[in-house]
């Protein structure tokens, strides 16, 4: 299985939301990859709980706001990742 290892915390706003460097990298527009991802998980006003991956680059420093992966009624990083094909290391 494809590895994601945590690098460190970013801020993108609000909720919890962490830099990943995947082992292989992963297409997030035509013709366009990266090796790094920031998993945002948030609970909107509503109460709405979602989780959401977006590509950026070594710094965390978002690529683009179209995610790779969005998922609602949950917070778990994990569970995003594995949706993408990731383990945690």
């Amino acid at each position: 299985m494809k590895r994601a290892m945590f690098m460190r915390r970013v801020c993108i706003g609000a909720g919890d939301a962490l830099l990943y460097k995947l082992s292989d990298p992963v297409e997030y527009k035509k013709d366009e990859k990266t090796n790094d991802v920031v998993v945002s998980a948030a609970i909107a006003p509503n109460g709405n709980k979602n989780v959401v991956i977006f590509p950026s680059d070594e710094n965390g420093e978002i690529l683009g706001y179209d995610s790779i992966v969005d998922l609602e009624d949950t917070l778990d990083h994990e569970e995003a990742l594995v949706k993408l094909g990731y383990q945690i290391m």
